[in-house]
């Protein structure tokens, strides 16, 4: 199957480092999935703080560090667009009230397995498609945006419809409580305003491949750097971390909407290595720096503040690479689950669940 590419299109998805991740027999034409507004993203970007990320520059994209009720304003006024650029049918799929049951169903398989409510990318015109790109960046840092787009482009890798991506907004944009959802297969992220406070979990990002045929690796170190951590240790802290030698074939929690601390199997931080130590913090990093520098500084403080030392790391199924695994990370504060149990370990569930922020429901 031949794709056109414009020299312009080709330009813009080789700066966001995703044109690597787009099939030689895409299912639709590269120039009507990726938006106009999108910056060039950092494609190595450093974990040392939770602030080391940030969102370019672009029409009314909030300015990193910028405070909540200010990224709130900006969100709203995004939304606000979004949903005006729709017409009376797009608008009536694409919203619900903040107390509908479908604020808490989730899912991160494609939307021929667990279907999605909401307006898919599929559906929109590219006025409207722009403005769901511009309310995704403008959600997330320049990392995570990065990240989004390049686990949708693996859509292509497997077949799927990479524009099945859904918007979804609920409630009043400006109006507490409210808030806007950006699911399909591998990726769900929410952003929900409560009482003058932001929950952005659960939220889930995925990968399969592991590694496409051009190399792309959606997911490096966040299986890499677990991976590293586990050979590091020595007898004695194996036999503490590892809970059982076959992987699990699922994340433990699943798309429940709210959960509690999992056993407390595996080994505390505070038995490691400064070194060790270093890999939990990069995984930590890998995952809460894709939102808004912010936000995730608020997820980091709350979780230092809770004990560092008291993060325990569990592993379960092979040491090597590409042969069915699962780990997760556990703290006072948060869970994050990392399966990578099928396809022979080339194929990532992770999600990362906050016991008290989970769809706000301490808010």
């Amino acid at each position: 199957m031949n794709k056109k590419i414009s020299r312009r299109d080709a330009m813009k998805i080789g700066a966001l480092g995703v044109l690597s991740g787009l099939a030689a027999c895409s299912p639709i034409a590269t120039e009507t999935l990726f938006p106009t507004v999108v910056p060039s993203l950092p494609t190595n970007p450093p974990i040392s703080t939770a602030t080391s990320q940030s969102v370019a520059a672009s029409g009314t994209t909030p300015a990193a560090g910028s405070d909540l009720t200010t990224f709130a304003n900006d969100i709203t006024n995004l939304v606000s667009h979004y949903l005006d650029s729709l017409d009376t049918s797009q608008r009536t799929k694409s919203t619900y009230a903040f107390n509908d049951p479908e604020l808490t169903r989730w899912h991160w398989t494609t939307p021929q397995n667990f279907s999605r409510n909401g307006l898919p990318l599929r559906e929109m015109q590219t006025s409207q498609r722009d403005a769901a790109f511009a309310l995704l960046q403008a959600s997330q840092s320049a990392y995570g945006l990065q990240k989004s787009l390049d686990i949708i482009s693996l859509q292509n890798d497997l077949g799927n419809d990479p524009e099945l991506y859904y918007v979804t907004v609920f409630g009043t944009p400006g109006v507490e409580p409210w808030g806007w959802r950006w699911e399909g297969h591998h990726l769900s992220r929410r952003f929900n305003f409560i009482n003058g406070k932001l929950s952005v979990t659960p939220f889930f990002l995925g990968a399969w491949p592991t590694v496409n045929n051009n190399g792309l690796k959606v997911m490096e170190r966040e299986e890499w750097a677990a991976r590293e951590l586990v050979t590091s240790l020595d007898d004695n802290q194996r036999a503490s971390a590892i809970f059982q030698q076959d992987t699990l074939g699922r994340h433990v929690t699943w798309n429940n909407v709210y959960v509690a601390p999992l056993e407390a199997v595996g080994i505390p931080a505070s038995n490691l290595s400064a070194n060790q130590q270093a890999l939990i913090t990069e995984i930590i990093h890998k995952y809460l720096d894709t939102l808004p520098d912010m936000i995730a500084a608020s997820h980091l403080d709350r979780l230092q503040a809770s004990g560092f030392e008291n993060i325990i790391f569990a592993w379960a199924g092979s040491l090597e690479a590409q042969r069915p695994h699962y780990y997760r990370l556990q703290g006072p504060t948060f869970l994050m689950e990392h399966d990578n149990s099928r396809n022979r370990g080339t194929h990532i569930h992770s999600v990362w669940r906050d016991f008290a922020e989970d769809f706000g429901q301490t808010f």
